[in-house]
């Protein structure tokens, strides 16, 4: 029962120590109005210590832990913002880019390959290989680049759109299109030129009727 009580206390203890921790730091906090930029007596006032670990390689990458206590509320873990689906793409290239440059760096240094030896590197966009002076050469000439880009602009202009005739949902990266394909742009023509022939009729048929109630009205005049 001591026993229990004992540890009662030291939650509770413990309870009230971290509440009077958050009610400092939240009079620290409000001691600055701007934090966009940092002065080294915020610095002082805010930060406990830091901790630097020492690196390591992770999938290939220098990895370096590094871990920030504040005065008051202990280690502090700063967000992770959420990368979209083009910032994922990016951040993947750029690891790609490292790998083979490390693996330039080291066919390099165990002599495998001599300094100022062209590159064999693949084009991104028709994937053939061909020889550069420089390692980060993408496009084996200036008309595998200029599509590349071209096609790339395409894809951001890509939008679902509603076919007027069929209702079907389709994609596109052009503007202007009305019609998911050929045979329902030819329909949609057809059933306008219907349309027209038809309205053009009720307007003649209704030419012919007022024609014919106006000769009646005279006939009665007369």
């Amino acid at each position: 029962m001591r026993s229990e009580i004992a540890e009662f206390e030291k939650q509770v203890a413990a309870f009230e120590e971290s509440t009077a921790n958050a009610e400092q730091f939240l009079a620290l906090a409000k001691k600055y109005t701007d934090f966009s930029g940092l002065t080294t007596p915020m610095i002082n006032e805010f930060v406990d210590k830091i901790l630097v670990y020492a690196p390591e390689k992770v999938d290939g990458d220098r990895v370096q832990e590094v871990e920030i206590y504040l005065n008051f509320i202990g280690y502090f873990a700063a967000p992770v913002p959420e990368l979209t689906p083009e910032e994922e793409m990016r951040q993947e290239y750029l690891r790609k880019h490292r790998m083979q440059s490390r693996e330039r760096y080291k066919a390099l240094k165990d002599g495998t390959r001599k300094v100022g030896e062209p590159f064999q590197i693949v084009c991104k966009c028709c994937g053939k290989t061909f020889e550069s002076k420089m390692s980060n050469a993408m496009f084996c000439d200036q008309n595998c680049r200029s599509k590349y880009y071209r096609q790339e602009a395409a894809k951001k202009r890509k939008r679902g759109c509603t076919c007027g005739n069929c209702g079907t949902v389709f994609i596109t990266d052009r503007n202007g299109v009305k019609y998911c394909c050929e045979d329902c742009m030819k329909e949609a023509v057809y059933k306008r030129q219907k349309e027209r022939r038809a309205a053009k009729k009720n307007e003649q048929k209704s030419i012919e009727v007022s024609a014919i109630k106006e000769s009646d009205q005279k006939g009665k005049t007369a």
